[in-house]
């Protein structure tokens, strides 16, 4: 079932990667490429928050971005503690799960690639203490050899 499962994600975030590509203007199989082409590297982590007594004195999962190109969250629908924030200006905004969807994430080298036409999205988890929580992050990033570097079309001369 997880291999199943890891495999869908895999197709979604090639097809994501082409949607994005050609949003910016670029051939369609182009931040595929960029990222390593077939031999792209993902992973997936389960995610187990228990219920906190003192919510107040812990950090959950702290603010940061995620470094690599995309993250495909699923929060467990038995499990729909709001708990995932998302930075938005100078404000923490919560993250409302919809039944049966994803959350996706842009990560770090994306924003790169794209030259910042797409900005990562820096987030963080904050604890409960009437609730668990419990999610699977799937993470799909550039292979670790590959050079990441904004696209020529995409950069521009600017001072």
């Amino acid at each position: 079932m997880v291999a199943e499962y890891n495999d869908e994600v895999v197709k979604l975030c090639r097809q994501l990667m082409k949607v994005f590509s050609l949003n910016l203007g670029l051939e369609e199989d182009y931040l595929q490429n960029a990222f390593g082409g077939d031999e792209i590297s993902a992973s997936l982590r389960v995610n187990f928050y228990p219920k906190c007594p003192q919510p107040d004195l812990t950090l959950g999962i702290s603010p940061h971005s995620d470094p690599g190109a995309i993250t495909i969250c699923c929060l467990m629908i038995m499990f729909m503690a709001y708990r995932l924030q998302v930075r938005k200006d100078d404000a923490w905004v919560t993250v409302k799960p919809i039944p049966n969807a994803f959350i996706v994430n842009l990560a770090d080298q994306l924003q790169v690639l794209s030259n910042a036409k797409y900005k990562s999205v820096e987030h963080r988890v904050i604890v409960n203490s009437n609730e668990e929580r419990v999610s699977l992050a799937f993470f799909y990033n550039p292979r670790g050899d590959v050079p990441i570097q904004p696209a020529k079309q995409l950069a521009s001369n600017r001072q």
